[in-house]
């Protein structure tokens, strides 16, 4: 690699053209991210009192599927730092995982986003210029367009059940069926 191919791409030298490509990019960056937070805050509130609960049809599944994917590398991480100081039994955890867990996936989803953030807009935009921020750029307009579609299924759903047209699905409405137990008879 040429020296001056080198300095180019450690963004020492830019052009003027090329700042203003990346002062573009940040700024569409910083745009999405907040754009991003306010989906993260808005699935949280939607949660909130709700139960953890994804094996029912519940609306509020979606936004919380959303939120657990999100954020299953803090909740890690935290888990680590929990399990080496010995925290698992606290009334703060308790509170965030039995009692709120919606608030535990927002903030920890908020962390990771506000991390994220930061590294790739003031650390590896410069070093690695603005076709890495624009590759940035497409990831997260791909998590705030799934975040808002995963909101908007709840909001569907919501409007489906309020307005009357549930009895259409009576069909799907089945009683539980009991358990099978199978007996074993000892005198064999």
């Amino acid at each position: 690699m040429s020296p001056e191919k080198k300095s180019r791409v450690r963004g020492e030298q830019l052009s003027r053209r090329g700042r203003e490509r990346l002062q573009k990019l940040g700024l569409r960056f910083d745009l999405l991210a907040a754009a991003l937070a306010v989906v993260i805050v808005v699935a949280t509130a939607i949660c909130m009192g709700e139960p953890y609960e994804l094996g029912k049809p519940e609306p509020h599944g979606f936004a919380l599927w959303f939120l657990l994917f999100l954020g299953y590398l803090p909740m890690e991480l935290l888990s680590l730092f929990n399990w080496c100081f010995g925290l698992q039994e606290t009334p703060l955890m308790h509170f965030l995982v039995v009692e709120q867990p919606a608030v535990m996936l927002g903030a920890c989803n908020l962390a990771t986003l506000a991390v994220l953030w930061a590294v790739f807009r003031f650390w590896a935009a410069r070093r690695y210029g603005a076709n890495f921020l624009q590759t940035t750029i497409h990831f997260l307009e791909i998590l705030l367009v799934w975040g808002l579609f995963q909101i908007g299924c709840l909001v569907g759903l919501e409007i489906w059940d309020r307005g009357g047209f549930t009895p259409m699905h009576r069909h799907l409405a089945r009683p539980a069926e009991p358990e099978k137990v199978i007996l074993i008879d000892s005198a064999k």
